[in-house]
């Protein structure tokens, strides 16, 4: 990657990135004295995951598979492929699940094309998230609304991403000048049964997770929160290389 010098800092020269690159993120903890506990009960913990997008269609339409690998050290693998139209709307995604032996575990299919259910303008799916904030309006101090699915048996929750600053990160691939962006869940207007707890509660359990993304060329290179659930040490997915 080809580099340049700024103000004795040394800045990795953005790339030209295809739309359909894989990009590879490892994941750490963000205290080096947080460890993973052995109690907790799960089978495997995914250590890393990779981006990419592919050309695709849906009943004809010109459509786009947007695809997120999840991987554990020791080959555990979840793949998740969101299939959706040119303004990031989802029209179904699934998720396959493959053991270390590369055996399929469970797969499951969602398509919100099906539903009789209006879903609201600028719905996204989870998978959705790192390409939806690489593509909205990063002007710091002007926040974008979203709805986020979260299935077809429930409204979608409204979500609120705010670019908040411009900052320099350093992450394996190299150092970039970026734009954090904020995400927050809405507590006015909660989905499903969320509607009769009270905001203290539902706050107790939702995170905020923070991303960062190159001001120019629309990459994120880091994303952090609690990835494991509330009331676990924060962790941080950070880009290590494109391909």
């Amino acid at each position: 990657m080809a580099l340049m010098v700024l103000a004795g800092m040394t800045i990795a020269a953005e790339p030209a990135i295809n739309p359909g690159a894989r990009r590879d993120y490892s994941i750490r903890y963000v205290d080096p004295k947080a460890a993973d506990d052995p109690k907790d009960g799960r089978i495997w913990r995914i250590s890393e995951f990779s981006l990419w997008a592919e050309d695709g269609s849906y009943e004809g339409k010109p459509a786009t598979v947007l695809k997120r690998e999840e991987r554990s050290a020791k080959g555990d693998r979840i793949l998740f492929e969101a299939t959706v139209s040119p303004d990031l709307r989802p029209y179904k995604t699934n998720r396959k699940i493959y053991t270390r032996q590369n055996k399929m575990l469970e797969e499951s299919t969602t398509i919100y094309a099906n539903h009789f259910y209006s879903f609201p303008p600028r719905t996204i799916d989870s998978v959705e998230i790192p390409w939806v904030m690489e593509k909205m309006d990063l002007t710091v101090g002007r926040p974008s609304d979203y709805w986020l699915a979260l299935g077809t048996g429930t409204e979608p929750w409204q979500v609120i991403m705010s670019p908040e600053a411009e900052e320099t990160v350093t992450v394996p691939a190299g150092t970039f000048k970026c734009v954090r962006v904020k995400m927050k869940y809405s507590t006015d207007k909660l989905p499903g049964l969320l509607k009769i707890l009270p905001k203290f509660i539902v706050g107790q359990f939702v995170t905020s997770p923070t991303a960062w993304v190159t001001k120019d060329t629309r990459i994120m290179v880091k994303y952090q929160d609690k990835l494991d659930g509330p009331g676990r040490p924060e962790k941080v997915a950070e880009l290590v290389r494109i391909k």
